[in-house]
């Protein structure tokens, strides 16, 4: 969830050497503006825009069944955390793996286990630094380390004998607790809000194989529509043969009624934790190819990012041209609407020739380039006639600030 992921819009436009809008956007012209905001040319350009995006912290609010009758669930659970990021990425716009880009992260997990009191009732990043994953990438080692901590703690609690298992008073208290409608009353609380980040927004996942047995009557329960229940799994008011977890509307145990809408009756096979929370999406492919000199495109890359923090030079974003060909600080808009403007760097040198030629990208600062690295190009997703888009923003470039960016390049002459 990004990240939770950053979504992306591309738009393809082009045209011979004319003076066309579409959208308030100029897709071509023979001229640059006063900013140079787009290369000159005297043939056809093409317009390719998409959604840069900085990391927005996020928590996963689990309550994990921590009864030996729950082992089966929490076993699902652990599958299903262990392949998250993985599905994602299959799905949500897939590109070609990229080691040199960048795809920030910061997501923690609290774990509440509904049969232990106290202290012993969360498993947080406050008992475990690993539960929160702060990485530029969701692989390598630092997702393993968070994944093994994620593991421990779903079965870090098992259920004392005899405990009553009270999971919708912990949801509720745990909830109230993240959603600051209630202070901390106890240390151990205070230590797992210390422990995430700001703003505390989360989501919640039930994941439950046992029937609710806390004090009050369920109506004192109630969900609260303010809090996203991302997903649950409920346990099957009746036993049955084991079906497929999509066979939606089975009944659940009579105390989760006011959660069963949307859930899945436990047991049941492929329970789906984590929906897919953005759409497939086709790859848009260049109608024509690229003008380029020695590794060099004819493109220029904006940026148009809401607020006036200066363009980030160590991530390879810079002030605009000016009619000059000075750099020089650019604000358009006022007040709430004011938009700094930055030029993303095509990289240079010994950067630019490891960005277009490797994989690995060794030599590479922050900026992008126009790849000719064939793992990252499958021209079999783009039919004959058109090309995959070259486009490499590496090591943070596309990820400095939540930004518009837009590269308007020349296409190669016929």
């Amino acid at each position: 969830m990004s990240q939770h992921a950053a979504r992306l819009r591309v738009l393809l436009l082009r045209c011979a050497c004319c003076s066309l809008s579409l959208g308030g956007l100029v897709a071509c012209g023979s001229s640059s503006s006063a900013y140079g905001d787009a290369p000159g040319t005297s043939g056809a350009q093409i317009r390719w825009e998409f959604w840069a995006a900085g990391t927005t912290p996020y928590t996963m609010l689990v309550l994990a069944d921590d009864t030996q009758a729950g082992a089966g669930v929490r076993d699902a659970l652990t599958d299903a955390f262990d392949d998250w990021d993985a599905d994602v990425a299959r799905h949500s716009c897939p590109v070609p793996a990229d080691p040199a880009v960048w795809h920030p992260i910061d997501r923690s997990v609290v774990f509440v286990h509904p049969s232990s009191p106290g202290a012993l009732a969360y498993s947080s990043p406050a008992q475990d630094p690993a539960l929160r994953l702060q990485t530029q990438q969701t692989f390598g080692p630092e997702r393993t380390r968070w994944m093994d901590a994620v593991r421990a703690a779903i079965n870090a609690q098992p259920a004392p004998a005899n405990a009553a298992f009270q999971a919708l008073a912990a949801l509720k208290n745990a909830e109230s607790l993240l959603d600051g409608s209630r202070a901390p009353e106890s240390t151990a609380e205070s230590d797992v809000l210390n422990a995430l980040p700001a703003p505390r927004s989360f989501m919640t996942m039930l994941a439950l194989a046992t029937e609710d047995a806390s004090p009050g009557d369920a109506s004192q329960y109630p969900p609260d529509p303010q809090h996203e229940l991302l997903s649950a799994v409920l346990p099957a008011a009746e036993a049955r043969d084991q079906a497929d977890c999509s066979e939606h509307g089975v009944p659940t145990t009579t105390r989760y009624q006011a959660y069963s809408e949307s859930s899945q009756a436990w047991p049941c096979e492929n329970p789906e934790f984590f929906p897919l929370l953005w759409p497939a999406c086709a790859t848009r492919c260049l109608p024509q190819p690229l003008a380029i000199d020695a590794g060099v495109a004819q493109c220029r890359a904006t940026a148009n990012a809401l607020g006036t923090e200066p363009c980030p030079a160590e991530l390879g974003w810079l002030d605009p041209l000016d009619a000059h060909g000075q750099r020089t600080p650019r604000v358009t808009g006022t007040g709430t609407n004011a938009t700094r403007v930055c030029e993303i760097r095509q990289l240079e040198g010994a950067a630019l020739a490891s960005c277009v030629n490797r994989l690995d990208c060794a030599d590479c600062e922050p900026g992008w380039c126009a790849t000719e690295v064939p793992e990252l190009l499958p021209q079999d997703a783009c039919e004959a006639g058109s090309s995959y888009p070259p486009f490499r923003f590496v090591l943070g470039a596309a990820q400095a600030r939540s930004a518009q960016v837009t590269i308007v390049c020349n296409e190669a002459s016929e």
